[in-house]
């Protein structure tokens, strides 16, 4: 036999014991006896606590594909739940119907192939969209495609999700609350089948991130994968490696780490066939498919950054150039950040947050009142919450630039790459610190990203401001005569920092 291929990743929160070998048997009963690899996670996801209930809410399977994960893992531990537990429903989903018919029909070839199990069936329901294997016991396995909000619509005491790589997080929004009502007196569990994550498996790469690091008592978690990602893969190039088949030293072509990662390489998987897919897949297929790596979006170490935006602190800078402001908004405008950006006689951009307050009624007016500084230009974010203010913004006088998706994702990565290299200064608002300390990023596709207000844990907005107040002093040229004198005015007491007016706002 060969030798056995352990998990890169097994996390099994405190436990009394297993059901696992009661569905290893079931399985050998019925014709499929599970890998030495399969036994790994069966016995895992079938851990129970005190009680005899399941020792986590979720639990997770990732490998390659073909390697077996829902025939050889998921499949029994459903067989075992649905033929020898006390009676109650299952639902199996799958992101396209196509393949949870699949695995419906495979099923019923299993029961009609086996006397011990096909006895125990009440009735099969083949009809499309409804298809179902219900036992005389009352209980019944369903099968589903998933839709963004289709999970209000699944109920059931275990709840698979095969493919979670195209798991929205809006199904498991709309999921999880369904199942609290069982959470006293049943015994629920959603059980996650994938492999490695695509740029938009967001909520699958937040259940690696928990199961990698281990300690979750919610989660259980298996995972064959390949040691490297695509920012250290092991290359003789480094994070610069561009991954193509001619490439010395490429961790893609060692096949040691394709064992790693499949353990049915040699067995069901051929070592030759890999190698025809190293040579006609893309790299980054082919490093998530065979290699187990995540496609990553884009990243944004936020501690680095804050550490860095710590040292762009002047709170003596003394802009001398017209101001670019940008107006942004919280959601549903309950707060509202106008930001300035001014060049410095030394050529640095200064940022300042030249007002922040509570709701929305008052920004217009106090935007117009700053047109007295004769701005080089206003910005807007007309696809965030800000652009519902545009029509008053207009009414009052300002008919701001208006920023592109991709205006956006670029001016995030400049604003990035700008705090890293200290060229920048603020004032060392707490309004903004505040803000950054709150900030996680989305993905935008083809590299970009922007700061993401439903993942962040408070208001961003004096930071979006901040980013884009930048953005726009970008686009401008440098001014080249002689600033005239700073004008002083009386400030407003919206901003938290009080007096704010190093540039006379």
């Amino acid at each position: 036999m060969l030798d056995r291929v352990d998990p890169a990743y097994l996390s099994v929160p405190d436990r009394v014991g297993s059901y696992g070998d009661e569905a290893i048997d079931l399985a050998k009963a019925y014709g499929r006896p599970p890998d030495a690899e399969q036994c790994i996670a069966i016995d895992a996801g079938l851990s129970y606590r005190a009680g005899g209930r399941s020792a986590a809410l979720e639990s997770g399977y990732v490998e390659p594909r073909q390697n077996g994960k829902t025939g050889g893992i998921v499949l029994p531990i459903v067989m075992f739940d649905l033929f020898l537990l006390p009676p109650d429903k299952i639902v199996w989903t799958a992101h396209l119907f196509k393949t949870a018919r699949e695995s419906f029909q495979d099923i019923v070839r299993i029961v009609e192939n086996c006397d011990m199990l096909r006895k125990r069936v009440k009735k099969v329901t083949y009809a499309n969209g409804e298809e179902a294997v219900e036992l005389l016991s009352g209980a019944k396995l369903e099968f589903l495609a998933r839709s963004k909000g289709g999970g209000r619509g699944i109920g059931g005491k275990r709840i698979v999700m095969d493919e979670a790589l195209f798991l929205p997080s809006e199904a498991m929004g709309a999921l999880m609350p369904t199942l609290a009502a069982r959470s006293m007196t049943g015994d629920p569990h959603i059980m996650y089948a994938s492999s490695a994550g695509v740029l938009g498996s967001d909520h699958l790469r937040g259940l690696r991130d928990r199961g990698r690091k281990g300690g979750d008592p919610s989660l259980i978690w298996v995972e064959w994968c390949a040691p490297g990602s695509w920012d250290k893969p092991g290359c003789q190039l480094g994070p610069e490696c561009p991954h193509t088949v001619d490439t010395d030293g490429c961790a893609l072509d060692d096949e040691r780490l394709w064992k790693l990662a499949n353990p049915a390489l040699g067995r069901r998987i051929s070592a030759e066939y890999v190698r025809s897919e190293r040579r006609a897949l893309p790299p980054e297929e082919f490093g998530r498919e065979r290699l187990g790596w995540f496609t990553e979006p884009a990243g944004v170490d936020i501690e680095n950054l804050l550490a860095k935006w710590a040292d762009c602190a002047d709170e003596d800078s003394k802009p001398t150039g017209r101001p670019v402001f940008f107006l942004d908004a919280a959601p549903g405008l309950k707060s509202v950040a106008i930001v300035a950006a001014m060049w410095r006689p030394d050529g640095l951009p200064h940022l300042e947050v030249v007002a922040y307050g509570q709701g929305s009624s008052w920004a217009p007016a106090h935007a117009a009142g700053l047109n007295r500084h004769n701005p080089l230009d206003w910005v807007i974010d007309p696809g965030g919450p800000a652009g519902a203010l545009l029509p008053d913004l207009r009414a009052a006088g300002i008919d701001p630039r208006e920023m592109t998706t991709r205006d956006l994702g670029q001016a995030c990565s400049a604003f990035e790459a700008a705090v890293e290299a200290e060229a920048v200064r603020h004032l060392n608002d707490p309004v903004l610190l505040r803000a950054w300390r709150a900030a996680s990023k989305r993905d935008l596709g083809d590299g970009l990203w922007a700061w993401s207000r439903r993942k962040s844990d408070g208001d961003i907005c004096p930071l979006v401001g901040a980013t884009g107040a930048f953005w726009g002093l970008a686009i401008q040229p440098p001014p080249t005569p002689a600033p005239p004198p700073p004008v002083v005015t009386a400030t407003s007491a919206r901003s938290e920092t009080s007096e704010l007016a190093s540039a006379g706002f």
